[in-house]
């Protein structure tokens, strides 16, 4: 099941990363009514998890029983790897090498970022790429797929939904609690435990999971029409519920964080409204070009960092322009740089390890 017409998305979500680190000065981010979501960088990375796990209920779940065969964990963990790793490697150890003389001071920070364990320690997370933490959440969702498809063929489609809801419940309610808790504050321990930790995200991905499978065992063809007019009020809707965050905070009187899967369902009803399109939206966003874009969006998310870095040290000095200018600069390549990673090492790596690995 082909849904190339999401893709672009996630290049959208993560051009909204890159302003919350580097743009939240500049245009469009400087208009105030725009700033929540041209920054809303965070909430784009729930917004990955959720399509993450709706993307592997597409590819590797079956419907039928009698079509259904036992995935195989070892080529399913190899393929991932392959998917993920290399960039991220390559993102990994630029920084090392910008930072190599501040590694003694802490040995255990280069091991836990190579085996993606980072995100699982408080005061880890955001050392060296700090996008990466992301990536170490997302391999502890690979990690768990092959065991939650198991456990999705062997439980009613009922019992799926009512856990699924409990969860995500039940996550939303720790979450809220703690982060208005008397013992929270920024970078701290507990802080680090809300905002980065895999199992504060799983409720995330196991919504997306069963999403898919519901989308794809109902299937496209209940859903497919030109819901156009829907599509478009879904996507406006979370523009506003973004956009009034600081609002509701105020008038509550209490931190909300939209990070943890607290937009997961209107997320999902984009998504599946967006899956489902067969009008002029879905046949713009199937452009190759666009399609393109989405599939660098990885590399442009992770490269991020290094890139800037880069940027920052050998352009910025010898460039007397203004920060906007700047910015663009910075965007411009480091798209360019993201295209040709993905052309030149993301594919042509995944297909040699898969080869090597026999995946």
């Amino acid at each position: 099941m082909q849904l190339d017409q999401i893709t672009f998305t996630r290049f959208i979500a993560a051009l909204t990363v890159v302003f919350f680190h580097y743009g939240q000065n500049i245009f469009p981010a400087n208009i105030s009514f725009l700033f929540e979501n041209i920054t809303a960088g965070p909430i784009a990375v729930g917004y990955f998890y959720v399509l993450s796990g709706f993307i592997m209920a597409i590819a590797y779940y079956q419907p039928n029983a009698d079509k259904r065969t036992s995935l195989s964990k070892k080529k399913y963990w190899v393929a991932r790897f392959a998917r993920i790793y290399p960039v991220y490697l390559l993102a990994l150890l630029i920084i090392v090498a910008a930072k190599y003389k501040t590694l003694a001071d802490d040995w255990a920070t280069l091991p836990l970022h190579l085996l993606f364990l980072q995100s699982w320690l408080p005061s880890y997370p955001i050392t060296l790429n700090t996008p990466g933490w992301s990536l170490s959440v997302e391999a502890f969702f690979y990690f768990c797929f092959p065991f939650l498809l198991i456990w999705i063929y062997k439980q009613k489609e009922k019992s799926l939904i009512i856990f699924s809801i409990i969860f995500w419940i039940a996550t939303q309610f720790v979450l809220l609690s703690l982060l208005n808790s008397e013992a929270y504050a920024p970078k701290t321990l507990l802080h680090d435990f809300i905002y980065y930790n895999p199992i504060m995200h799983l409720n995330t991905f196991i919504m997306g999971l069963l999403c898919g499978v519901y989308f794809k065992k109902v299937g496209i063809q209940k859903f497919s029409k030109n819901n156009s007019y829907w599509l478009v009020l879904s996507f406006f809707f979370i523009f506003l519920l973004i956009w009034a965050r600081p609002y509701i905070e105020d008038y509550l009187d209490y931190k909300i964080a939209y990070t943890n899967g607290l937009l997961s369902p209107f997320f999902l009803l984009f998504i599946v409204l967006l899956a489902s399109n067969k009008g002029l939206i879905a046949k713009i966003l199937c452009h190759p070009w666009l399609i393109l874009l989405g599939e660098a969006s990885y590399s442009l998310y992770i490269l991020q960092k290094p890139i800037h870095g880069l940027y920052d040290k050998v352009i910025v000095p010898r460039l007397q322009m203004t920060e906007t200018v700047h910015f663009y600069i910075f965007l411009v390549l480091l798209i360019f740089v993201s295209v040709l990673s993905y052309l030149y090492l993301e594919k042509p790596a995944r297909k040699k390890i898969r080869a090597k690995l026999g995946a």
